[in-house]
């Protein structure tokens, strides 16, 4: 335990911002830690120590479609930071840039836990 919240704090120290997202019963059920690096959004979602995904997201994309990632991984929460933070910065020479599958569940706007209503007509 004490491995995996020190990863959690290297998160924070490495400027990721986080989310608990509760279940229906309003239990925490998961964290959600995201990072927007150059018009990317690296993001990780935890359930415990042995159950995390992390990826990395396009900042911009269409809404109409799931959200799809350049990079993926699921695993144990301290090697999925691990990974996540030796990325390489998007738009350097090994930072990885072909969309692979589907991710929405990593996707902070489709995760947040409220919703936008807006008048009709209405542009956001």
């Amino acid at each position: 335990m004490d491995l995996a919240l020190s990863k959690v704090i290297e998160l924070r120290e490495s400027g990721f911002q986080f989310l608990h997202l509760r279940d229906e019963d309003g239990q925490l059920d998961r964290i959600m830690a995201f990072k927007q690096r150059r018009g990317f959004i690296d993001s990780i979602l935890f359930w415990s120590e042995t159950e995390a995904r992390a990826g990395r997201l396009p900042a911009v994309r269409d809404s109409t479609r799931a959200a799809q990632a350049v990079w993926i991984y699921e695993g144990p929460l301290v090697e999925a930071v691990d990974r996540l933070l030796d990325l390489p910065e998007p738009g350097s020479r090994n930072a990885p840039t072909l969309m692979k599958r589907t991710a929405s569940d990593l996707a902070v706007v489709t995760t947040l836990p409220f919703k936008l209503k807006l008048p009709p007509g209405a542009i956001a």
